[in-house]
């Protein structure tokens, strides 16, 4: 979709990272934990989404504007639950949607406020039953491991969701995470998983694509204080938001849309 970070805006036509280490999730068993990530689509885009709760939806921000950086009116949302081959669990259409007040849109050049702040809340028209979809939770950011999992999907590959499990947490900053997690155009939006004991919480969202140390990688916004916001301005109950853990590597970027490590950052 578009370059973000601290870096250049591309259109969808951007070649995609080659995805490794992903399986799909062809049938219904093999979906069956993960029926609460479904497509987002509009007339010009799809991106990656998550259903939060019966009614809301939880993606990244810059999927809510064409390619020109125009912002995308809600009717022309709708939000597919576990879409598979064609069929989804639910259907439905976006009511309202809800980005923080400090994301600076799209951007044309390097920019280093734009995935910090890169998620949305989507409000559905109507909620989707527990006992059709059950939601994902949401887990606390202090509660981040090193090796996390990503459900997505993408070019390529936008007829059935993939997973891609055994992710590694390679840096962080604040809120921005860069992660070995194979990710492509499609892919924005999508949740980063932390599993324990076959319990899976959504820890951060995927924004961007970067090239590190040659190869590629994906970056990440654990936004929980942003969500929290903006799940009160829906009416929602908010998650508390906590301490990032200590021993993973510091991440710092400079206006160039270099990181000290070497990173540059493209949106998928």
């Amino acid at each position: 979709m578009r370059l973000g970070i601290w870096l250049i805006v591309l259109t969808m036509t951007a070649a995609p990272v080659a995805a490794q280490g992903l399986r799909a999730l062809d049938t219904a068993d093999d979906a069956r934990s993960w029926e609460a990530v479904g497509r987002l689509d509009s007339a010009v885009s799809f991106c990656s989404a998550t259903l939060i709760a019966p009614d809301l939806v939880l993606t990244a921000a810059h999927c809510l504007y064409d390619p020109e950086g125009v912002r995308l009116a809600d009717a022309d949302l709708t939000f597919s639950a576990s879409l598979r081959h064609g069929r989804a669990e639910a259907y439905r259409s976006i009511r309202a949607s809800h980005i923080p007040e400090d994301y600076p849109g799209p951007v044309t050049g390097p920019q280093s406020r734009s995935i910090a702040f890169d998620v949305a809340l989507l409000e559905l028209d109507r909620p989707i039953p527990e006992q059709t979809v059950a939601p994902l939770d949401l887990g606390a950011a202090g509660q981040v491991r090193d090796v996390v999992t990503v459900v997505s999907y993408g070019r390529d590959r936008e007829t059935v969701a993939s997973i891609e499990e055994g992710c590694e947490i390679l840096a962080e900053e604040g809120r921005v995470h860069i992660l070995s997690c194979s990710v492509v155009s499609g892919s924005s939006g999508a949740p980063i998983l932390r599993v324990e004991d076959g319990r899976a919480e959504v820890i951060a969202v995927v924004s961007a694509v970067a090239e590190w140390n040659g190869g590629p990688v994906s970056v990440a916004v654990a936004g929980q204080d942003l969500i929290a916001d903006l799940m009160a301005r829906a009416g929602s109950v908010p998650v508390v938001d906590t301490p990032m853990p200590q021993g993973v590597r510091r991440l710092t970027v400079g206006d160039s849309g270099r990181s000290d490590i070497g990173a540059r950052f493209v949106r998928p």
